[in-house]
C-alpha cells in the first residue's frame, strides 16, 4: 500500500550551534490527515542538508504509519517531491547564509528564517485537491493567527470559509481578527455565525460575550440564561450576568460572585485576578486623571498604575486615537472592594479618597465649568481628565498673552501697537544692516590705507 504525503510547512523548533543541529516541526497531510512531526537535522550544505533532512522524515513518517496501522509492507510517497526538494534547498540556503552573515560568537549568530510555507500565497492551487489547499490555507491562517497579525489573516480567513463553509473554527477567527482592527460590526455577524455553525457552549457563550461588550445586553443576557438552562452550574455563564449588572450598576451583581466563591473560591479569585474586565456602561460616574487614580489607591507614581492598567490588572479605559488612558473612580473602589472581600491579594488594598480632589458626580462637575467658563471655547470636553498642573499653567501663560494683544490694539487707531513694534523692528534691522556694511567698508578702506604706508616706506628704504 502507497500513501501519499502532502508536505505543508516547516517551522524551526530551536538551533544548537555549537553542536550543529537544528530541530523542525513539519506540518503535513497524510492520508488526508493533518499531522505534525518533529525531525532533527544536522546543519550541513544545502544540498547535503537537504538529503539527510527527507532521509528523516521519511524513516519518522514510517514509524508513525506503522503503529497507526500496524501494516509491515507499505510505501510512501511524496507529492511532487522535485518541487518540495527545490524549496527546502531554498530554504536551507537562506539558513546558511543568515548563519554566515551574522556575528561570530556564543549566541550571537541568528536564524531570522524561521518559518518556510512550502505553497506559499502566490502559489495555483487550483491543480491540488479541495481537501489539500484546505489545509494549505489553514497554515497561512494558523501563521498570522497566532502572531497576532490579525490584519493579514483576514483575507486567508475568508479564502479558508469558501473552501469549508463549516468550519466553525474559522468564523471565530475571523470574527476576533476582525474586532482587533475595530470592525466591530462585521465581527459580530461572524461571531453569529460560529455559534450557528459550531453550535457549541464555547461558540455561544463567546456571541454573549461580543453582544456584551458591544452594549447589546438584552441578547446577551438571553443567550447567557439560554445556556444555563441546559447547564445551571456554567460558571462562564454565571460571571456574564454579574457583568451585565455591573456594567448597568446593579448592585446585586455581588451575590452571583459570593455564590461562585462560595462554590469554588479559587476559581474566582483566579478568573477575579486574571480576568477582571467589569464596565460601568451608564454615564453617572466620575472621571478622574491617572493622576488622581495613582492617589486614590495610593500609587507614588502615576506610571506604575498605567504600567498594571496596561497589562488589564485593573479598570481602565484606553482610546487607542487619542492615546489616552482614561479611569472611572468607581471602577476603581468596586474592584479594590471586590479584591478584598475575596482576599485576592495577601495584603488588602488601601483606598485613599482624601487624596483625590473630583468629588462630584459627572454632572455636577460638568454644570461648575461651564459656570467658570462661559467664554466659548473656554470649556472642557466633559468626557477628558481632570486638567493636569502643566496643562494650568500653559493655559494661563496664553490667556496672559491673549491679554496683552488685546490691550495693545486700541479701535480707532491708525496702527496698533504691535504694527508699531513691527516698524521699529524693521528699521533697527536696517540700521544694523547699514552699520555693518558702514564697518566693513571702513574696515577694507583702512586695510588699503595700512598697505599702501607698507609699500611707501619700502620704497623709501630702497632709495637710501
Amino acid at each position: 500500500m502507497t500513501h501519499s504525503i502532502y508536505s505543508l510547512a516547516l517551522d524551526i523548533k530551536k538551533w544548537v550551534l555549537k553542536a550543529q543541529k537544528m530541530s523542525f516541526i513539519i506540518y503535513m497531510v497524510i492520508d488526508d490527515i493533518e499531522k505534525s512531526i518533529q525531525v532533527d537535522s544536522s546543519i550541513l550544505k544545502p544540498d547535503e542538508m537537504v538529503e539527510a533532512f527527507l532521509n528523516k522524515l521519511r524513516k519518522t513518517i514510517m514509524q508513525e504509519v506503522q503503529a497507526e496501522t500496524d501494516e509491515e509492507e507499505f510505501e510512501i510517497e511524496f507529492h511532487d517531491e522535485n518541487f518540495f526538494r527545490q524549496r527546502l534547498f531554498n530554504y536551507f540556503r537562506k539558513i546558511s547564509n543568515e548563519l554566515r552573515g551574522g556575528k561570530k560568537g556564543k549566541n550571537h549568530r541568528k536564524i531570522h528564517t524561521t518559518h518556510l510555507d512550502v505553497y506559499d500565497e502566490s502559489t495555483d492551487l487550483s491543480s491540488l485537491p479541495k481537501q489539500i489547499q484546505f489545509f494549505i490555507v489553514l497554515q497561512w491562517c494558523k501563521k498570522y493567527y497566532n502572531r497576532e497579525e490579525y490584519k493579514k489573516a483576514i483575507d486567508p480567513l475568508r479564502r479558508l470559509l469558501k473552501l469549508n463553509p463549516q468550519y466553525g473554527l474559522g468564523y471565530k477567527w475571523l470574527a476576533r481578527s476582525l474586532k482587533k482592527i475595530r470592525k466591530y460590526d462585521e465581527a459580530m455577524r461572524y461571531y453569529e455565525k460560529y455559534a450557528e455553525v459550531d453550535g457549541s457552549i464555547d461558540s455561544w457563550l463567546d456571541l454573549a460575550k461580543s453582544f456584551r461588550k458591544g452594549k447589546i445586553f438584552d441578547k446577551s443576557e438571553e443567550i447567557y440564561h439560554q445556556i444555563l438552562e441546559n447547564e445551571p452550574k456554567n460558571k462562564e455563564a454565571r460571571i456574564g450576568l454579574a457583568q451585565i449588572k455591573y456594567a448597568l450598576k446593579h448592585p446585586d451583581y455581588v451575590n452571583i460572585l459570593d455564590e461562585l466563591y462560595e462554590e469554588d473560591p479559587n476559581w474566582l479569585k483566579d478568573w477575579l485576578v486574571d480576568e477582571f474586565n467589569f464596565r460601568i456602561y451608564v454615564p453617572e460616574k466620575t472621571l478622574i486623571s491617572p493622576k488622581q487614580a495613582a492617589n486614590l489607591l495610593g500609587f507614588d507614581e502615576a506610571f506604575k498604575l498605567t504600567q498594571r492598567a496596561f497589562k488589564n490588572e485593573l479598570p481602565s479605559h484606553f482610546n487607542p486615537a487619542k492615546a489616552r488612558l482614561s479611569f472611572y473612580r468607581e471602577e476603581l473602589e468596586n474592584w479594590a472592594e471586590a479584591m478584598n472581600r475575596y482576599q485576592c491579594f495577601e495584603k488588602p488594598i488601601q483606598l485613599h479618597p482624601e487624596a483625590v480632589d473630583v468629588n462630584t458626580s459627572k454632572t455636577d462637575k460638568e454644570k461648575s465649568v461651564k459656570k467658570a467658563t462661559p467664554e466659548k471655547g473656554a470649556q472642557r470636553k466633559s468626557d477628558e481628565p481632570v486638567s493636569t498642573r502643566v496643562e494650568n499653567i500653559l493655559r494661563q501663560i496664553r490667556a496672559r498673552k491673549a491679554q496683552r494683544a488685546a490691550e495693545q490694539t486700541e479701535p480707532g487707531s491708525e496702527t496698533s501697537s504691535q504694527d508699531r513694534k513691527g516698524s521699529h523692528r524693521s528699521e533697527n534691522s536696517r540700521g544694523s544692516k547699514t552699520s555693518e556694511k558702514d564697518e566693513q567698508t571702513y574696515s577694507e578702506n583702512g586695510k588699503r590705507q595700512s598697505r599702501r604706508k607698507t609699500s611707501k616706506k619700502k620704497v623709501e628704504k630702497s632709495n637710501v
